[in-house]
């Protein structure tokens, strides 16, 4: 601080030795340097809302005068005007370029007085690009008279260039489309409103670098005193000024090439070190996606509380993470950005307290740090509060009695009773609650990185936030942006491009259930049809269903422009040259429809040689021309003339969604036909198509899309999807007792009745028996017969509600196989189909009838053990999994190696939601696949 008030002490009594003007200042004393520079290479050298000259290269010359004791003036001009008033000697210094061939010729230049990236900003909609010669098709937008063209040229000769007079110049062409490649350099601009419009179509993460480029100082060519002159000024001014005048423009220090992160541990779900050694949590992933916005790295020091905020004061990082500054808890540190609020309740042992102010000598624990503490002496008056440093030690102190119970993060402290095998034991009061404002603190001097830090997170968007809270916080209660955004926030801009929309034709199929049909009023239902609500509540847009009688037509009207969105597409190379997709937002496998007598169908390369109805128009034919070349393809209009195919013998089998499939087959009407998943096609997902003239729409979907959760998407699938068939035995029992009453009218033909009854028995037999087949089949993986995803959701849960009632303990194996992926390049999907069969049999034999093993999806597998008496007995299943697989070495003749990689999460003690313990077991799974594989990982 010393140091700094001597600099500023210094800077007053220099300034009478140094004049600031602009270009348009007359009256310049005698001897004075007339020093040009742009005015808009923000942060560099700019002209500010003043007039006056800014940046970090004004800042070096300032200091460059003092050490120098000469007097400056700098002009202010266009970049290409600058340039030409050095030239013709109007000006005796230019502040600082880029040196290359041409301007050697005219100028000469000083030693380096700083440097700047520069890079090239690729629109999102030309695709990832690795290498500058990627571009070449491309014309680049470059400032007139910048390095930026002889610098690419050098690279390929064949670039081409549109050139603009000013960088807002080229930044506002480059957001009206009229470049998609443009040149720039480091460092974020000063128009907020225009960087988040560029943002959102430049990503920061796939810029491409084009080179490191120093600054120099330029005179006319001669001016040899002069050159040398400014070489040892800058030699002279103090390195550690330096780095402060970097520090202040561009919010780091170069040196370390971007932020420190000082964050304190022990605090989840927000911020704590990982089973990996890597932090992680809320407080993380949101500064992770702040860097991948701002394209900043950043790295992270790990303290507590007290040591992380000493950190920054030192110097020794730059922000904290994200930390409960208030007025009651004030550190000193400047509040740069409001991270999040967390939200503080009460927690007792007691059960049903209505009101704390009826009890009498209570005590409640709380934090001293809490900034909600004389609320707390507000609410309840007659309290006496007694202060800890931890969740543990107030824990313990509510279970010794010595207080009634305490106020602390929701969020954490949940965390905390979970993991001690404590939750059952403590009642969470939602209605005593407290909120608690989060900032990343930096220090006070330091406002070129408070910009920094709020010009990044400003690129986040509600939605974006929200998906991280979801990750991390799973009672909603819990969040801050749930409550916060409830509708997606639109810029002005983005409400005037839609209000330009007017009405949106959305096409639809008539007769494609669940996902879209026509009700008997000629109303739009569906999933879908809920999809587009989401569209009408969150944009305002104006969407009007329009119903096809095939698909085929739809898709026809959809690129020529007639209707502008179609739900339910697959993306695939000839699609994406005519229309737009958005991000996937439903699960779409296919399935096959085959007789009931043709054996089961696993994969597509079963329907070689095969005559296969495919609905006309669907992404899927083109994929099985290519695939399969003997194949015999029936193109139909709808699902339904599909299945007639089939049943006439027109085809072998239909290829169709499971979704309208299993629909479809559900009512009975076809009881000959069967389902069976596409096991290499079951990770197909649907998208929105586009109209191809809509680009802009694009985004603004997507992020509609971004608000579709899994819970959003069960809810969905509950309300139109319901595999369970209808036998219609209802029907046949009143058709029956109205034909025996006439038969004993008719006594005569008893022997009819036997017949007919007989007949009917057998119908509704054979219908019973399609009826379970199919259910099976939409429970059950059809390449091992285990259950499948939907079936162990069901399972688990319905063991959380079993285990909670019992107060007992079952754990979830997490199994992802080691080496499958090299047994299907080597050997082929058919026999890595075999070897998961084997595996399948292998868990079977080794897990008890009153456990469950289901096939989670590719080559990963669920172990779910019911009432476990104790943790030793999960670990010793899962070593008994990984002898058993290791001795597999033999399928159909071919050698194979196998092995796996296992997490085990336990109930209650790793999660009480279905959500949690999977999320769990996942992640250890993944931690003992890092290291190698052939192992399991346990927190117990």
């Amino acid at each position: 601080m010393k140091l700094i008030v001597g600099l500023l002490f210094c800077l007053v009594i220099s300034t009478a030795n140094i004049v600031f003007a602009s270009s348009q200042d007359t009256a310049v004393a005698e001897g004075t340097l007339k020093i040009v520079m742009g005015e808009d290479s923000y942060p560099f050298q700019y002209v500010d809302e003043n007039q006056h000259a800014a940046g970090i290269l004004v800042d070096l010359w300032r200091e460059w005068a003092l050490v120098t004791d000469t007097k400056v003036e700098f002009l202010i001009q266009n970049w290409q005007q600058s340039l030409d008033q050095l030239q013709s000697g109007d000006a005796d210094i230019h502040i600082g370029m880029a040196s290359n061939a041409s301007r050697q010729t005219l100028f000469d230049f000083s030693n380096p007085i700083t440097s700047l990236q520069t890079y090239l900003f690729i629109h999102k909609t030309i695709g990832k690009k690795h290498q500058l010669s990627d571009l070449v098709p491309y014309k680049i937008g470059i400032v007139n008279g910048s390095s930026h063209e002889q610098t690419l040229l050098a690279v390929n000769p064949n670039f081409n260039f549109q050139k603009y007079s000013s960088r807002e110049a080229l930044l506002v062409g480059a957001m009206n489309g009229e470049v998609l490649v443009f040149a720039g350099i480091e460092g974020y601009q000063r128009d907020m409103a225009l960087e988040q419009n560029i943002a959102n179509d430049y990503y920061s993460s796939a810029r491409i670098p084009i080179a490191k480029v120093d600054l120099v100082a330029a005179v006319r060519n001669g001016k040899a005193q002069l050159l040398a002159k400014i070489n040892q000024g800058f030699e002279k001014v103090d390195v550690e000024q330096i780095k402060r005048i970097e520090r202040r423009w561009l919010g780091y220090n170069r040196q370390n090439a971007g932020l420190l992160i000082a964050m304190q541990s022990n605090v989840e779900p927000f911020v704590d070190i990982g089973n990996d050694g890597l932090p992680h949590g809320l407080f993380v992933d949101l500064w992770n996606l702040w860097s991948s916005k701002s394209g900043i790295s950043i790295d992270f020091v790990v303290g507590d509380m007290n040591s992380s905020i000493a950190d920054i004061k030192r110097g020794f990082a730059d922000v904290h993470i994200g930390y409960p500054e208030s007025n009651e808890m004030n550190t000193g540190l400047k509040q740069a950005w409001h991270i999040t609020s967390v939200k503080s309740r009460f927690f007792s042992l007691k059960k049903n307290i209505a009101d704390l102010n009826t009890l009498k000598n209570i005590r409640i624990g709380v934090f001293p740090t809490a900034p909600y503490i004389s609320e707390i002496h507000n609410l309840y008056p007659n309290a006496q509060l007694r202060f800890y440093e931890s969740t543990e030690l107030m824990v313990d102190a509510a279970l010794k009695g010595d207080i009634i119970g305490f106020i602390a993060s929701s969020a954490t402290t949940s965390h905390y009773l979970l993991g001690s095998k404590l939750w059952a034991d403590f009642t969470q009061y939602i209605n005593i609650e407290f909120s608690t404002d989060i900032y990343s603190l930096i220090r006070p001097e330091d406002s070129g990185l408070e910009e920094r830090i709020r010009a990044g997170f400003e690129l986040i968007s509600p939605e974006e936030r929200l998906q991280i809270e979801r990750k991390w916080l799973i009672n909603p209660d819990d969040r801050y942006f749930s409550g916060q955004h409830q509708n997606i926030v639109l810029s002005s801009q983005d409400k005037t491009y839609l209000s330009s929309l007017g009405a949106i034709k959305m096409g639809y199929v008539k007769d494609w259930r669940p996902m879209e049909f026509q009700g008997k009023n000629g109303e739009f239902l569906g999933v879908n049809s809920d999809i587009k609500s989401l569209f009408v509540n969150h944009l305002g847009m104006s969407v009007i269903p329009v119903a096809f009688e095939t698909f085929d037509k739809m898709m026809q009207q959809l690129r020529s422009g007639e209707i502008q969105l179609v739900a339910s597409l697959a993306s695939n190379s000839e699609r994406d040259n005519t229309i737009l997709f958005s991000d996937p937002y439903w699960p779409s496998p296919w399935a096959v429809a085959s007789d009931l007598t043709q054996p089961p169908i696993f994969n597509i390369n079963q329907l070689d040689n095969k005559t296969i109805a495919v609905v006309e128009g669907y992404q899927l034919i083109d994929q099985l021309n290519q695939q399969l070349p003997k194949l015999k393809l029936v193109l139909v209009p709808d699902t339904r003339a599909g299945l007639n195919a089939v049943v006439s013998g027109t085809a072998d089998m239909f290829v169709e969604k499971v979704t309208s499939l299993a629909d479809s087959l559900k009512n009975g009407d076809y009881p000959s036909l069967k389902l069976s998943l596409l096991a290499d096609l079951a990770d197909q997902q649907s998208r929105i198509g586009i109209f191809s003239g809509l680009e802009e729409l694009v985004p603004l979907i997507n992020r509609v899309i971004g608000t579709i959760d899994k819970a959003a998407q069960q809810q969905l699938y509950q309300k139109w999807n319901d595999v369970k068939l209808n036998t219609d035995d209802l029907f046949y029992q009143r058709w029956m007792n109205s034909l025996i009453i006439g038969l004993l009218v008719v006594s005569a033909i008893t022997v009819m009745v036997l017949v007919v009854n007989r007949r009917l028995k057998l119908e509704i037999h054979r219908r019973e028996h399609a009826e379970e087949k199919l259910v099976f089949l939409a429970n059950h993986d059809s390449v091992t017969g285990l259950a499948n995803r939907t079936l162990i959701d069901k399972l688990i849960i319905i063991a959380i509600e079993t285990h909670q009632k019992t107060h007992s303990k079952f754990a979830i194996l997490f199994i992802d196989l080691d080496g499958f992926k090299i047994v299907n390049d080597v050997h082929g999907h058919a026999i890595g189909d075999l070897l998961l069969a084997q595996v399948a049999e292998v868990f079977k034999s080794l897990v008890k009838d009153t456990d469950s093993v289901a096939r989670f999806g590719g080559d990963e597998f669920i172990i779910l053990i019911n009432q476990l008496e104790k943790v030793d007995d999960a670990k010793k299943l899962a070593s008994s999994l990984l002898n058993s697989l290791s001795q597999i070495d033999n399928i159909e003749g071919k050698s194979i190696q196998i092995s796996a990689s296992i997490g085990i999460a336990m109930y209650p003690h790793d999660g009480v939601i279905a959500e949690e313990l999977m999320k769990h077991s996942d992640f250890l799974m993944y931690q003992a696949k890092r290291v190698g594989g052939h192992q399991y990982r346990t927190n117990h």
